[in-house]
């Protein structure tokens, strides 16, 4: 620990310190606390947070000077320290005897340098242990290859999720994401609100895969996340009863699967519905129009005419239910060879809760 508190107060000093986040307190009175360098009135700081169980934020600035010693000191009671510096990584692994086990590693490539024009929530340059978990990032926090889509798409469903958090309660936030698989969404829904909005938030998760629920369930018990919940059943028998959800969420939710989750929403009386359908096989069976058989004698141009006229339907389902509606692209334009306008917004007049979908 004398070598990295050394590293550490150097990658203070030099300016390339990114984070020390501790998890896993032994006596469990604090679920998470975070150092990162920041500027007040023009001097660095070290900002402390540490995230209660009771879902408050405690706030604090350190000076420089010295910092390492207590980031070192307070790291003692807990069971993981995470450090990332532009120049390295670390990962402290301490059992409640006090045996350690330190491991090194190279930082992700250009750590400190966000995407140009990304207003990125989740940092490329930072290790996040519920994306290590969920195969996103490897063991540094770098963002394998092959997800750099999935990393862009969980950010932007992130900024999503901003914008509707004015339309949902100050605290005590209940979000249930149905048909959820791998719970991509769940764990950074859950995240978001908890560490970095610091509320109050409890999340369902529900789909019928056993396997997948139980492993994402030891995932968020393996992350300390006790506001996390997975439940292996049908999403119209195993919710609590008379509960209404602030905060419904759908991630491609298989064909019909969407509407089951948006007629749940509804019943329910969701504040807010994120949705973003896929594979709409459905309709595509059933249309039968000359006018239109120039487009529907193509496979391919009757299924994404088969998609639109689907979403079409839902929205205008939405609307006779009295929810206002946002259409937009939910894929990163770069992702997509979408050409038209993602941010055109269609809307009815009237207060209603928000519903986004694809």
């Amino acid at each position: 620990m004398k070598d990295l508190t050394e590293k550490i107060q150097n990658a203070v000093d030099t300016g390339a310190l990114l984070r020390v986040t501790l998890s896993g307190r032994f006596d469990k009175t604090v679920k998470k606390c975070s150092y990162a360098v920041k500027s007040v009135r023009g001097k660095n700081v070290i900002a402390c947070e540490k995230l209660m169980p009771d879902g408050k934020a405690l706030h604090a600035n350190l000076p420089t000077g010295g910092c390492a010693e207590i980031i070192a000191a307070e790291s003692a009671c807990y069971k993981q320290t995470d450090v990332s510096a532009k120049d390295f990584t670390a990962v402290v692994l301490r059992s409640k005897k006090g045996a350690l086990h330190i491991k090194y590693g190279k930082p992700a490539a250009d750590a400190s340098v966000k995407p140009e024009g990304k207003n990125y929530i989740l940092d490329p340059g930072v290790r996040y242990d519920f994306l290590v978990m969920l195969g996103i990032q490897d063991g540094t926090g770098r963002v394998h290859d092959k997800k750099q889509s999935k990393f862009r798409q969980i950010n932007r469903f992130l900024q999503i999720v901003g914008d509707v958090m004015p339309s949902l309660p100050e605290d005590g936030i209940r979000v249930w994401d149905l048909c959820c698989g791998k719970s991509y969404l769940s764990f950074a829904v859950y995240y978001y609100m908890t560490y970095v909005l610091g509320k109050s938030v409890t999340v369902f998760c529900v789909d019928r895969k056993a396997d997948v629920i139980a492993e994402c369930a030891g995932y968020a018990e393996g992350l300390g996340w006790d506001g996390l919940h997975f439940i292996c059943g049908d999403i119209f028998k195993c919710l609590p009863e008379g509960e209404r959800p602030d905060l419904m969420l759908s991630l491609h939710a298989c064909d019909t699967a969407t509407d089951m989750v948006l007629s749940e929403a509804v019943k329910r009386g969701a504040r807010v519905i994120l949705s973003s359908p896929c594979c709409q096989h459905e309709l595509a069976s059933q249309i039968e129009c000359r006018e239109l058989s120039y487009v529907t004698r193509e496979p391919i141009l009757k299924q994404k005419l088969s998609a639109i006229l689907t979403d079409a339907l839902r929205c205008r389902l939405l609307y006779a239910c009295g929810y206002k509606v946002t259409t937009l692209e939910f894929i990163d334009p770069e992702d997509t060879e979408k050409s038209y306008d993602p941010r055109r917004k269609v809307s009815d007049p009237g207060e209603a809760p928000d519903v986004r979908a694809r």
